[in-house]
């Protein structure tokens, strides 16, 4: 049986932190990677460039912020590959280690006509085996392959309401099956949290950023165990069992 093909998407600025080992893991089930760079000072497009699936890396730093335009021009980019799947992911986010065996299973025998796939999200912090699992970081599912066969030709991601069309989804709002969609048992490792400095940033980031923080309790669950989108007895950790995460983050 052949495998399809999958096409990531990517859009970065300043991810070279962590972009190689998510570069790395997503091409383990990715036949190409395309990539919208928004005008990275650091390394970011050199690695990207250094990674022979990565088939076109496109420079928009001399355009606004604008979320839904770069997904879209991601998604563009992403047809011109004639992919079965697509797949979104950030800089900032590694894929399981054993990703390929699980996720090929679920596209071509448990589930051969779902349109749209979810994926759990874990939250690493301070550890490279620990995650954090109360209130908002504990069951976190985001939807992010989408099977192109199942869609209309004209699709594309719509704007939202917040300023530089902020939180567009991964994949576009009106795709067939958005309601319709299965849970892989692939999980994604989110580092965007992993340390005190990295925390800071984004409490920083989107207490200026986001039109009503208030709505969001200012975002103080981001950088403490405070808040109503904490659990109820503050932070709480659990770790991943030998062979599921990446030992050499830093």
């Amino acid at each position: 049986m052949d495998l399809p093909k999958i096409v990531a998407m990517y859009r970065l600025k300043n991810a070279g932190r962590w972009i190689d080992k998510s570069l790395e893991a997503a091409s383990s089930i990715c036949d190409s990677i395309v990539i919208v760079d928004n005008g990275s000072t650091d390394d970011t497009v050199k690695i990207c460039e250094s990674f022979p699936n990565v088939v076109e890396v496109r420079d928009q730093s001399s355009l606004a912020f604008d979320d839904t335009r770069d997904k879209n021009t991601l998604y563009k980019m992403a047809l011109k590959e004639n992919p079965d799947f697509t797949l979104t992911l950030d800089g900032d986010e590694i894929l399981q280690v054993d990703s390929k065996d699980l996720l090929f299973e679920e596209l071509t025998l448990l589930y051969p006509d779902i349109p749209v796939f979810e994926f759990e999200f874990f939250y690493m912090w301070d550890k490279p085996n620990q995650y954090r699992y109360d209130g908002s970081y504990s069951m976190e599912w985001f939807r992010r392959l989408l099977r192109i066969s199942s869609q209309p030709s004209d699709l594309k991601f719509e704007s939202t309401d917040y300023d530089g069309n902020g939180h567009c989804p991964h994949i576009p709002q009106k795709s067939n099956g958005w309601n319709n969609y299965v849970r892989s048992r692939m999980k994604i490792f989110h580092y965007g949290y992993y340390d005190e400095e990295l925390r800071q940033q984004k409490y920083k980031f989107y207490n200026e950023t986001q039109p009503s923080p208030h709505e969001c309790d200012n975002y103080t669950h981001t950088i403490s165990g405070d808040g109503v989108f904490s659990g109820p007895n503050g932070i709480k950790l659990r770790t991943l069992p030998e062979g599921q995460f990446i030992k050499d983050v830093r």
